[in-house]
């Protein structure tokens, strides 16, 4: 991804000391119609992130009165968000982000509008894939483009800004959806992104196809994911997850499925991650590890807790809906707290204090679902979970932005597209597998304990895989913090 610095050199344009390792630079005009667009596709990809948790019970009461297939929705999207993530960062490394992110916006658009007019769950199902191909590609693009044009010292900072407008959907996004879900209907709380989209599109064609255009194509690097391994692990996952779904009325032709899963989605990391991943060797091997692990806990405990405080707490889909927004504030201060230059830690303590900080905080939440509230006890005890998510949402705040971060520091620019999509790979199949695993435990327990030992097991299952990313964490080695100059 390296291009020369007389390649581009657009008008009005950063000093050669502020330029980034690529060369490429917006103008004034450009960075702030680059910067709207970025930021306004960004809000609305995260609004419905936040918006499935809040609104999923009330789909499902809809199209799956059973919840059999509950935890699909969250892990078909991450599904289809791993395929675009590898397919997005072959076609960056050679051409340049452009394309993909203007195909990850239309791919997620249309992945909305399927969501929006599904009558089944299986139509809702394939929408969501459809919004995690787009979502895949819009993701990595995003990051390559922060990674491309901005300096090592500014690259925290507009990390910082990104998160925000990730994060900011999660304050008002709930309490929205959950309104919306139950005056209009949930279908408009898809269709309703939809206009944000077309603004980002609007705004930010021009500039950022100026940025890209003159960029030179490169040939296929012989590092790169193969197309094979991303249909591997794409399907492999998907066939686990099937293969183990009525794992309570267990099938031995089932068994054969499940091998082949499991095979498939480790021949297919042994291709994606880097050398070292199996060993856990430091370095970019830890930190891959860390992600997956840290994001498949965060993840897997995320998409049940709409579930949990309604089903099981008798909450109000309103008051539930302020869940996901104590959760971002806590990300939203560890985002910011890991942004700041009088921080004096290296990115790999910041790393290690956040995947502390979530695990602690997903043991409290196995004890707060467990706990049988007396009538008098009900706000004591979501004071508690108030503080667990705060403390969840803190150490991912800390964690996700430094994982990011620290591979720019340990990746060479031209490598940065290939890193940068194993750690959404990363990410995206700890996700799904972690999901599909609580997912299993829900249908499998719930008909047999009571619905609070349910979540207790797994949230401290949870626990547990957040505890691994500790250990992970402390394998990774020492990692300069570019912000502090740190390290």
């Amino acid at each position: 991804m390296s291009i020369s610095r007389d390649a581009y050199q657009p008008p009005d344009s950063p000093g050669q000391g502020d330029r980034p390792a690529s060369g490429l630079t917006l103008s004034r005009l450009g960075q702030n119609g680059g910067k709207v667009a970025l930021c306004t596709g960004v809000v609305g990809a995260a609004f419905e992130m936040f918006s499935i948790v809040v609104v999923m019970p009330v789909v499902a009461g809809d199209i799956d009165p059973e919840f059999d297939w509950y935890v699909w929705p969250f892990t078909m999207f991450l599904v289809g968000q791993v395929f675009a993530i590898i397919v997005s960062g072959r076609l960056i490394d050679r051409f340049g982000a452009f394309k993909p992110l203007a195909a990850g916006l239309g791919v997620f658009a249309f992945g909305l509008a399927i969501a929006g007019w599904s009558s089944t769950m299986g139509v809702f199902l394939v929408a969501r894939a459809v919004q995690g191909l787009g979502g895949g590609a819009l993701s990595i693009a995003v990051m390559v483009v922060l990674a491309e044009i901005y300096p090592e010292q500014r690259r925290s900072w507009m990390m910082t800004i990104f998160s925000f407008c990730y994060l900011g959907p999660a304050f008002v996004g709930p309490f929205l959806a959950a309104n919306i879900a139950q005056l209009f209907g949930w279908r408009f709380v898809f269709l309703g992104i939809i206009p944000f989209l077309i603004i980002a599109a609007v705004v930010g064609a021009k500039p950022l196809y100026q940025l890209y255009k003159r960029r030179p194509s490169r040939g296929g690097s012989p590092n790169e994911v193969p197309m094979w391994a991303a249909v591997a692990g794409t399907v492999g996952l998907t066939c686990l997850q099937a293969a183990i779904r009525d794992i309570e009325n267990f099938d031995w032709k089932m068994t054969p499925l499940a091998v082949a899963g499991v095979l498939a989605v480790g021949v297919a990391l042994r291709k994606m991650m880097p050398t070292g991943f199996w060993r856990f060797q430091p370095g970019m091997p830890s930190l891959m590890w860390v992600r997956l692990t840290l994001a498949g806990a965060f993840y897997a405990s995320y998409s049940l807790l709409t579930l949990l405080l309604t089903e099981d707490r008798g909450y109000s889909l309103e008051m539930a809906s302020l869940a996901p927004a104590i959760g971002a504030l806590g990300w939203a201060s560890g985002t910011v707290l890991q942004s700041r230059p009088w921080l004096r830690l290296r990115r790999d303590q910041i790393i290690l204090i956040g995947c502390i900080f979530e695990t602690v905080s997903m043991a409290v939440m196995a004890v707060f679902a467990v706990l049988k509230p007396a009538p008098d006890d009900t706000d004591y005890l979501f004071i508690l979970a108030a503080f667990a998510l705060v403390g969840a949402g803190f150490g991912m705040g800390l964690a996700s932005a430094s994982t990011s971060l620290a591979l720019m520091t340990l990746s060479p620019p031209e490598a940065i597209g290939r890193n940068t999509s194993n750690l959404q790979v990363a990410d995206g199949l700890g996700g799904a597998f972690f999901t599909a695993v609580a997912g299993v435990l829900l249908v499998s327990l719930i008909s047999r304990i009571s619905t609070a030992h349910t979540f207790g097991w797994i949230y401290g299952i949870n626990a547990a895989v957040a505890l691994a990313s500790v250990l992970l964490a402390i394998r990774l080695g020492r990692v300069r913090n570019e912000s502090s100059g740190w390290g």
